[in-house]
């Protein structure tokens, strides 16, 4: 009988209050492919299945003898692979060391292959038919190849590594944790980026997985009191029908168990009213955390460029209409360093999208060169004369006991933009996402814009009065702009650098009073065109637009205006109107609110609910 290890470790998530992990969906679904052939069991037996990352020369120490280690590699666990995989090649030379997932170079050089000389073989594209053929060459006692290419599995009707039992153990074994599970309805993508290995690693036509296998994991989610599942798809809301069924079934499974409390999706590309149905059930059911609407880019030559097409700005105002309208919660991510992307455009950019109607919340993303991605080829990196810095843990938060730091690498410049230009377009991210999306200004802003002015104009007067602000204000902006110049230049210095747009949000909570006071000395009742009865009005209204985290609520406002009809376009009248204010969630502590800062800004926290 010989031995296996199954290796996909990622990152810890959670705090002091709970221990949650992935389980390890991909090696999963390998074992459970290979399960069903009779000769794979007498042969072989899994010794383990890695899932978290742990101290290595621990683990390696108490590891029993192996004879294949198969490896599901991607940015936020390869560093840590690497070293795992080292360290059991050592103490059992004669392990057969595979590799496979997208960060293996596809095709793979013999150049890359020499730097890892640890590495028995690799494998490329999809992992099932490889799997299989190398536990059959390794049972015949034949060689295995250098490297192994995966066709495309046009039949989907697969086991599943939910239903056979493959993590069983694993949740039996650790009664403390909380696992996540990730669903997969169907693979691939139709759509080809150029900054993306999604496409290029599962080819452009989507395939459907059986839709009662689908319905299965989902009742053995339940079951085993999953509260968070991923569905892994390039874009679920493609299949109207279907995917409706689906959502069907999540969320008659929530009401029926509790399971799952929450589900995260990756929406389709070009998001439709059709789309939006789907989101609708997701959150009046509680389980969505808002809508994606991705556009990495407003730019017409960006996109272009990147072989991206996005909505039209018609139907994209239509979609945020309808979320505003009916409190769904929706963000959109842009991408900062992509090709022809310059300093204006992109700060044009995140102004359309607010011109749009993205009042909730915007993620800024660096740019990062995946492995295998056309941005990563000489052709383009030369065209685009596009430089790179090494940056550590950018989308990983090394908190869990193995020291080991993942890399990779983010632009840091193009012919287009600049480090200096880079850095001062994030600095403007950095503005909007903290001051309109979590509503510092956003009612001063949104009313300026009904009233003709232009958003690039009042954020571009913002900025420019927070860089003399000696104050709070001020010293924060000096703040975020020093560690992402840091960062973009040395790649260090920003542990879950991703999250740097948020980090600022609990200073300006702690000093509440003295940031309403700064932006009020910017929205002036003349620079609106107010009068006094209407701007001390107005101000009220801005004022308890966010949330104190002194404050018990929830609490009365008065206003003689009607401002929240206002912001939805409705005519300005003076009338007399008591509203309710009150916070997401109440009686938190100091660090459970700061905390949510971040961890629920996609739910609007730290901007009040206002309701009549």
């Amino acid at each position: 009988m010989r031995h296996i290890l199954l290796s996909q470790p990622n990152f810890k998530i959670g705090n002091q209050t709970f221990e949650a992990y992935w389980l390890p969906y991909a090696v999963g679904c390998l074992w459970a492919y290979a399960s069903q052939h009779d000769w794979v069991h007498d042969h072989y037996t899994v010794r383990d299945i890695v899932f978290r990352r742990s101290n290595i020369s621990s683990y390696v120490h108490n590891l029993e003898p192996v004879d294949i280690a198969f490896f599901s590699v991607y940015m936020w666990n390869r560093e840590y692979t690497h070293a795992l995989a080292k360290a059991v090649k050592l103490k059992y030379p004669k392990c057969v060391i595979v590799y496979g997932g997208p960060e293996v170079p596809n095709p793979t050089p013999n150049s890359w292959l020499a730097d890892h000389p640890w590495i028995d073989s690799v494998v490329l594209n999809e992992g099932e038919h490889p799997f299989v053929d190398i536990l059959e060459s390794v049972a015949e006692g034949n060689p295995v190849a250098q490297q192994y290419e995966g066709r495309r599995m046009t039949d989907l009707n697969v086991p599943s590594p939910y239903t056979t039992g493959v993590f069983d153990s694993i949740i039996e074994d650790n009664p403390h944790v909380q696992f996540n599970a990730t669903i997969e309805t169907n693979r691939g993508c139709p759509f080809s980026c150029t900054f993306c290995d999604w496409g290029s690693l599962t080819y452009s036509k989507i395939q459907k997985f059986p839709l009662d296998k689908v319905m299965a994991e989902l009742d053995w989610v339940a079951h085993n009191a999953i509260e968070f599942i991923t569905i892994a798809d390039a874009n679920f809301g493609v299949f109207y029908k279907r995917d409706m069924q689906i959502t069907d079934r999540l969320i008659e499974l929530q009401q029926n168990t509790g399971y799952p409390t929450v589900v995260n999706a990756t929406w389709y590309k070009n998001s439709s009213e059709q789309v939006l149905e789907i989101v609708k059930k997701f959150a009046k059911s509680g389980l969505s955390r808002g809508m994606t609407l991705s556009m990495q880019s407003m730019d017409h030559t960006v996109l272009d460029v990147v072989k991206r097409k996005n909505m039209e700005i018609s139907n994209l105002k239509h979609i945020f209409d309808q979320c505003n309208k009916q409190d769904i919660k929706s963000y959109t991510e842009l991408i900062l360093g992509l090709p022809h992307e310059t300093y204006d455009t992109w700060c044009d950019g995140l102004c359309s999208v607010i011109e749009a109607g993205q009042h909730g919340a915007i993620e800024t993303w660096l740019c990062q060169i995946l492995i295998n991605a056309e941005l990563n080829t000489p052709q383009q990196k030369d065209e685009h004369g596009i430089s790179t810095v090494t940056a550590y843990d950018y989308v990983t938060s090394n908190i869990d006991d193995d020291g080991i730091a993942e890399t990779g690498e983010i632009v840091n410049a193009t012919k287009y933009m600049s480090t200096e230009q880079m850095i001062e377009a994030y600095a403007y991210g950095w503005l909007i996402i903290n001051f309109h999306c979590y509503g510092w200004s956003q009612v001063y802003t949104r009313l300026a814009n009904q009233r003709g002015m232009s958003y690039r104009e009042m954020y571009d007067n913002l900025i420019a009065h927070i860089k003399v602000n000696s104050g709070i204000v001020g010293t924060t902006y000096r703040d975020a702009v020093k560690t992402i110049e840091q960062f973009l230049r040395t790649g260090k210095g920003v542990p879950s650098g991703y999250n740097l747009p948020y980090k600022g949000q609990t200073v300006l909570h702690l000093h509440r009073d003295e940031v309403i006071k700064f932006v009020d000395s910017v929205f002036t009742k003349e620079y609106l065109n107010l009068n006094d009865d209407q701007h001390n009005d107005l101000k009220k209204y801005q004022h308890a637009f966010t949330t104190d985290p002194y404050a018990t609520y929830p609490m009365p406002l008065h206003l003689s205006h009607n401002w929240p009809d206002v912001l939805l376009g409705q005519p300005l009248s003076p009338v007399e109107k008591k509203y309710n204010v009150d916070c997401l969630e109440n009686n938190l502590s100091l660090d459970e609110y700061t905390m949510r800062l971040y961890a629920r800004r996609r739910q609007g926290w730290g901007k009040s609910v206002i309701r009549i």
